[in-house]
């Protein structure tokens, strides 16, 4: 009987030990965001063209004005928002430059079927890789910095 008891618990671990487990996982390519974005950057870049950092066009003149100028600064989601210091004309030329600036996020987000928010993220990434030393910011995170 004692033999038995030994040899019972040694068949189960030699058993044990052919056990065979096989597993399989698929990798997915992550492709689609990629996509997305370099489509949503190439729709910025066409939308935007005229927002040249160094030398602006048309509406933008007076963007680059009111950021050199430290009177307004661009929020994590690609808007001007008044600074510290900023005139009522000054918040008058921002109102009117950020109802600009949603209409083309718009239809940039509708052509390229990434959201809104999306959209501007995208966009405040950009200028903020542009921006010119001094100029005023929000982070991510919404936490005013200064490049």
């Amino acid at each position: 009987m004692k033999s038995t008891a030994l040899i019972f618990p040694a068949v189960l671990v030699l058993a044990a030990g052919c056990i065979n487990v096989k597993t399989e996982s698929e990798i997915k390519p992550i492709h689609i965001t990629m996509d997305v974005n370099l489509k949503v950057d190439k729709e910025l870049d066409r939308v935007f063209a005229d927002e040249n950092a160094r030398r602006p066009n048309g509406d933008f003149k007076v963007a680059k004005d009111l950021v050199d100028r430290k009177a307004a600064g661009f929020t994590e989601l690609a808007m001007l928002e008044a600074r510290e210091g900023a005139s009522e004309d000054d918040r008058i030329s921002i109102a009117e430059e950020n109802q600009r600036r949603l209409r083309r996020f718009q239809d940039v987000a509708s052509s390229s079927g990434a959201s809104l928010e999306a959209v501007q993220r995208r966009r405040a990434r950009q200028i903020r890789e542009k921006l010119s030393p001094g100029t005023w910011y929000k982070d991510d995170s919404g936490t005013w910095r200064q490049k």
